[in-house]
């Protein structure tokens, strides 16, 4: 059985199996026009082989028959032939299977159906075919030399790249980076660590950060009692792979400083860590490269390690170019083209990612390099084998992972301005938090870099001029939802801010015109000065049309009903707690407040005992039948 590194091939294969992508015919196949559906783009093959000859064929020993003939359904005859059809417009996955008809059983496919259709870069069929083959072993030499020809082309043809890296350099003390960094020497097998102080930009040293998933407590953390022995000598032998690993890579690109949180922020110092983190931003936007480890759920991992699949195969085909001549494909099979990555479950990572100029990305499929110009032009996206998927901003399908840059100079767009931060948040909170008392932290550093570039005003996850469309957002109760939303058990933020909750947020778009006017914000933070950090306590005090409604319970759920007319509120009601959760916070026939935001759209409020204050406990949007406006009463309201 061939391994994965050595594809399979053999003579009873190629003289039986040939594939095109145009309309060339040959006697082993030809191609043909299918019914087109959401499976397929319309474009099949025809292989010109039987299932019967297939099995003697299989029978004598050739890899690719033996796999074949697993593929028949039971609905099908002996004399079905060998059907191959495109799954994806840009022909990266190709279903296989054995029909009676053309048009039969256009599914998609199952993983065991489907194979990627790979060009070794030396072959002639790279012209006509995008992908290649996996590559096995990252950490190989070849590969290293690899991302230096990326970094190389960076640094010497992107302007953009390098106008970015000059603005981004620390020009005084109102930009400082990071306070402590990681110097390494020695040799590469067992290279000498040490804590630095870095105190100072005018000795600025190129350094490399690193991003990647904690999964729980680290066992080894810079603590208050060991800086000063961390000064002299961190013994190498006692990191976790991802961290030596992360090393490796740092002196493989000849970099002599790196920048991981774990190691150089005090970790039990609230102080050290409440000021690293307002410095976050700077720290990745410094940063000479980003090292991700993406492929890692967990600090013990590493990410250097051979990329084999148990089960996946690879098969040599012969292949006909457009212009007649004759080359071959690789055929891959039992590895799923999958975008997400563990990385993309991490909360903290979205802002490492979206903050850093360069990022060398350690996938489970392959290595992606990501800069101001590869995130531009995705013609210039880089990779090291595999599908380079497009992880862009521009994605804005939960079902992918938001990974790329703000196009920071458009944000004067106010429209632009808020569909970024309710894109981030929505990505953002389809993420894991290990610690929900970081829920606003783990993005403040984009936050800090969008008010820096806009002066707009931030307030506990919101932005004050863009207050109505920040205010309308409500928890994912869907069955998509990965967790249930819920309150925090202890204070994080206001009720009003989405940061309160843990689970999926979302907005709500359709309202036109803004109907509240601020009156007064107060918000504390952990740092007084600073916005950014984590708060303590906010008031929001606001300006609009109120209603006053009872809470009831019908046949088919919850409902609002207007005392004054004797009758049902029409219109679209949703708690922020999951249904199961709506006892414990409210009562039948309470009183609630409605909050008009926008056109329609209302937030619902409940009174807090003993205070003229209110918290959210939902949204509420009127139907057809909308409330008279003149039974709403202009006010204030204060909301905590």
């Amino acid at each position: 059985m061939s391994s994965p590194t050595e594809p399979h091939s053999c003579q009873l294969c190629e003289s039986r199996l040939i594939l095109t992508f145009g309309n060339y015919y040959s006697e082993q196949g030809w191609f043909e026009l299918i019914d087109e559906n959401y499976f397929a783009t319309g474009e099949a093959y025809v292989f010109n082989i039987a299932y019967d000859e297939a099995v003697l064929l299989a029978d004598q020993g050739c890899e690719l028959f033996e796999w074949l003939v697993t593929l028949r359904r039971d609905d099908t005859h002996s004399e079905s032939y060998l059907r191959a059809y495109f799954a994806h417009n840009s022909r990266e996955q190709m279903v296989l299977d054995w029909v009676d008809e053309l048009d039969d059983h256009i599914d998609g496919g199952t993983l065991e159906r489907k194979l990627i259709v790979c060009a070794e870069k030396s072959e002639l069929s790279a012209e006509e075919v995008a992908y290649r083959p996996p590559n096995l072993f990252p950490s190989s030499k070849e590969t290293v030399e690899t991302i230096k020809s990326w970094l190389r082309e960076c640094f010497t043809t992107h302007a953009e790249c390098q106008q970015l890296r000059n603005s981004n350099r620390p020009s005084d003390a109102s930009s400082p980076g990071p306070r402590r960094l990681l110097h390494l020497s020695g040799k590469a097998a067992y290279p000498q660590v040490r804590l630095r102080e870095n105190s100072s930009t005018s000795n600025f040293v190129e350094y490399a950060a690193l991003s990647y998933c904690w999964g729980g407590d680290q066992p080894v953390k810079l603590k208050e009692n060991i800086v000063k022995s961390w000064m002299k000598d961190i013994p190498y032998d006692q990191f976790p792979q991802t961290i030596k690993d992360a090393i490796q890579v740092t002196m493989a690109l000849d970099l002599e400083y790196l920048w991981i949180d774990a190691l150089c922020i005090i970790q039990d110092s609230n102080q050290d860590k409440a000021e690293q983190i307002s410095r976050m931003a700077e720290i990745y936007e410094q940063a000479y490269i980003t090292i991700s480890a993406a492929r890692a759920t967990a600090v013990p991992e590493g990410f250097l390690h051979d990329r084999y699949i148990a089960g996946e195969k690879g098969f040599r085909m012969p292949f006909t170019c457009q212009d007649g001549q004759l080359s071959a494909v690789i055929l891959w099979q039992g590895r799923e083209p999958d975008a997400w990555e563990p990385i993309d479950q991490r909360s903290w990572c979205l802002q490492e990612s979206i903050l850093s100029p360069r990022v060398l990305e350690y996938g489970t499929h392959n290595i992606r390099w990501h800069c101001a110009q590869s995130r531009a032009d995705e013609l210039k996206l880089r990779y090291d084998g595999w599908i380079g998927h497009s992880r862009t901003f521009a994605q804005l399908n939960m079902s992918h992972p938001l990974t790329s840059s703000i196009d920071w100079t458009g944000l004067g767009d106010s429209y632009k301005f808020v569909q970024v931060w309710q894109t981030l948040v929505s990505h953002y909170t389809r993420r894991g938090l290990g610690w929900y008392q970081d829920k606003l932290l783990a993005i403040s550093a984009i936050a800090r870099k969008m008010s820096k570039t806009t002066d707009k005003h931030y307030i506990a996850g919101l932005w004050t001029e863009f207050l109505g469309e920040m205010l309308l957002w409500h928890p994912n109760h869907g069955p998509d939802a990965k967790e249930k939303p819920s309150r925090h058990a202890t204070y994080v933020a206001p009720s009003w801010s989405w940061a309160s909750f843990s689970g999926e947020i979302d907005f709500t778009f359709g309202s036109t015109m803004h109907l509240l006017e601020l009156v007064r914000c107060e918000v504390k933070t952990q740092i007084p000065s600073d916005e950014f950090s984590a708060v303590t306590s906010a008031r929001l005090e606001i300006k609009t049309l109120i209603f006053g409604a009872r809470l009831r319970k019908g046949d088919y759920g919850w409902f609002l009903w207007d005392e004054q007319m004797k009758d049902e509120i029409d219109g679209s009601l949703m708690f922020d707690v999951v249904e199961a959760a709506v006892d414990a916070e409210v009562v039948e026939d309470e009183q609630v407040l409605l909050v008009l935001i926008m056109t329609q759209d209302a937030l619902m409020l409940k009174k807090k005992k003993g205070v003229e204050e209110f918290v959210r406990i939902g949204i509420f949007r009127e139907g057809q039948r909308m409330t008279n406006r003149a039974r709403w009463k202009m006010g204030e309201i204060v909301m905590v």
